[in-house]
């Protein structure tokens, strides 16, 4: 898109000596990038010029001409002035992980998701500027990273405070941020909770204030964590396991959670069975069949489990673990929580046996 020319003030700065009546005067304009040649005729002895073409990527030039009166019939070039325009073209790409976008990605406005402890790139394409200009509007556009926390019940950015973290002139090239991690305020990096935006603004010039040309974000939501009560480390059952509380927070919106068990010491990345009525999924990828829109903020949970007895039927040590699929790590499982216990049943038999035995006495 070009713009239109920038309204030119140029004087007629005709020496009245030679006029005895009004001179024959024009401008002629000339695009510098294709060479077309446009003369507009001038009337009385100056004022506003308005460009009745629009200024080419590359400038124009424009310059007044005058023609001498009835004895003189040279042409005099009364004046010139090179107009350059620019019209800053800008894009951002934001990539992570997480392939979930909201809005139009080739819009100003999408947003992108992340988790807090996962990297992400973010790539910015400037041109239309005037490289050499020494006016800073012209050379540069602003870029602006701010960031904003979230509340940490609801996930809202509702009367939440933006703050900078970063800004910076760019000129007309190519600029590649990779990895990034989120800047967010945040007591550590894992529980970062809010978003971070990037704006783009066209400095004002020309009677034209700063615009806002670009302003996408990323979404940060922490990680998520999980803890088991009624159980602790090395634990020894001898009779039924008692009723156990899963505590879940943040869990991502786009996941898949259960608690699994398996006979023998933790090992990362045992596959063991899932306990019945644990399972939790969020977002489209793990109910494409769903109805209803899925939920796009982190899930905070619990789970009753009065059933772990009927996965331990048979004594030995086992282990219990929360385990997470979520974009990051191509879906592989992570665990947020683990527990090794035992079930020794054989030891409450024999205390009953030898109760048994020396009630039965004489």
């Amino acid at each position: 898109m070009k713009m239109q020319a920038w309204m030119l003030w140029i004087w007629a700065c005709l020496v009245t000596s030679l006029s005895a009546q009004d001179p024959e005067a024009w401008v002629r304009q000339t695009d510098v990038t294709t060479g077309q040649v446009y003369d507009t005729p001038m009337t009385g002895s100056g004022g506003a010029y308005v460009s009745p073409l629009p200024v080419g990527e590359g400038g124009a030039l424009y310059e007044l001409f005058a023609r001498g009166t009835a004895w003189d019939s040279n042409i005099y070039l009364l004046d010139t002035k090179f107009i350059s325009t620019y019209n800053p073209e800008v894009t951002i790409s934001i990539a992570t992980e997480d392939d979930y976008v909201r809005g139009d990605p080739n819009s100003s406005t999408y947003v992108k998701r992340t988790r807090a402890d996962r990297p992400f790139s973010v790539d910015i394409k400037v041109n239309g500027l005037v490289d050499d200009s020494a006016n800073t509007s012209e050379r540069c556009v602003y870029l602006a990273v701010n960031g904003r926390n979230f509340d940490a019940e609801t996930y809202s950015s509702l009367n939440q405070p933006a703050y900078l973290l970063e800004d910076a002139n760019l000129e007309n090239g190519e600029y590649s941020f990779n990895p990034l991690y989120h800047q967010l305020t945040s007591p550590t990096l894992s529980s970062g909770n809010g978003e971070q935006t990037f704006t783009i603004v066209r400095y004002a010039s020309y009677q034209i204030p700063d615009t806002i040309l670009l302003q996408p974000k990323v979404e940060v939501w922490p990680v998520a964590s999980a803890t088991v009560s009624s159980i602790e480390a090395d634990q020894v059952f001898i009779d039924r396991i008692p009723a156990l509380v899963v505590s879940l927070k943040d869990i991502y919106p786009d996941s898949r959670t259960y608690l699994q068990v398996y006979k023998g010491t933790e090992k990362l990345g045992t596959e063991g069975t899932l306990v019945a009525g644990t399972e939790r999924r969020f977002g489209r990828f793990y109910n494409p069949d769903q109805a209803v829109e899925p939920t796009n903020v982190p899930q905070t949970f619990s789970i009753s489990v009065d059933d772990l007895s009927n996965y331990t039927s048979e004594d030995g040590i086992y282990t219990l673990e929360v385990i997470t699929h979520t974009p990051f790590f191509n879906r592989a499982p992570e665990r947020l929580y683990h527990v090794t216990f035992e079930v020794d049943r054989v030891i409450s038999t024999r205390g009953q046996i030898s109760t048994t035995e020396r009630g039965g006495g004489p």
